[in-house]
């Protein structure tokens, strides 16, 4: 078996998991909150006031476009102070929190994601801004708050990638069979990560008795 990962490697892991994933998770976010999305803009706001947030969070994207962290921070607060409470806000700080992990800042990235957490009121996005967070935790070895937060989900829909974090963390808490079963789980529960296949060829197989 192998010695549990380096800081440094858990980093790159999680680094790797959002480039390959933060698309798909805000696309995800986008589906989820179609319904919301649709009342709140076309059926509850004025055609005029739609018009400006979706040209406000175009400014954005095109600030955000170059990565740069320091230019979406300030495009994202610019976004927020007219249109805090929509979803083109909430999409913004999801792109801001990837570009601070991209850039190895994650507890910046935390604290944006944990201030959405806080100011949403939208059920749909919170087991995914939940899960952000478990991962993040685990990324700077807060393995405990980390499972406190995946307490705090209770939503099908993802039983799976829960199941995963906490095979994680009970991976670096050194209790393999702890690790194994979960991951197992996750696996049967769906779960396409590539990082349990690796974690589970890290534990080995199991010993018979």
């Amino acid at each position: 078996m192998n010695e549990m990962l380096s800081d440094d490697e858990q980093v790159e892991r999680i680094k790797a998991w959002w480039k390959a994933n933060g698309n798909s998770i805000i696309a995800g976010v986008v589906i989820g909150l179609g319904g919301f999305f649709a009342w709140q803009w076309w059926g509850g706001y004025q055609d005029k006031l739609a018009g400006e947030g979706a040209e406000a969070y175009e400014l954005f994207a095109q600030s955000a476009f170059g990565n740069d962290v320091k230019k979406t921070d300030d495009a994202l607060a610019q976004l927020q102070s007219n249109f805090g409470d929509t979803s083109y806000s909430q999409f913004a700080a999801m792109e801001l929190a990837r570009q601070q992990v991209s850039a190895g800042s994650l507890e910046a990235a935390e604290k944006t994601l944990d201030n959405l957490l806080k100011q949403s009121t939208d059920s749909a996005l919170k087991p995914l801004l939940e899960t952000r967070l478990a991962r993040l935790l685990v990324a700077q070895k807060r393995l405990d708050e980390a499972g406190k937060m995946l307490d705090s989900i209770n939503s099908d829909a993802y039983a799976a990638e829960t199941a995963a974090i906490r095979g994680e963390i009970a991976y670096l808490q050194g209790d393999m069979a702890a690790a194994r079963a979960a991951l197992e789980e996750a696996q049967q529960k769906g779960s396409n990560d590539e990082n349990i296949n690796y974690l589970l060829e890290e534990i080995g197989p199991q010993e018979s008795s």
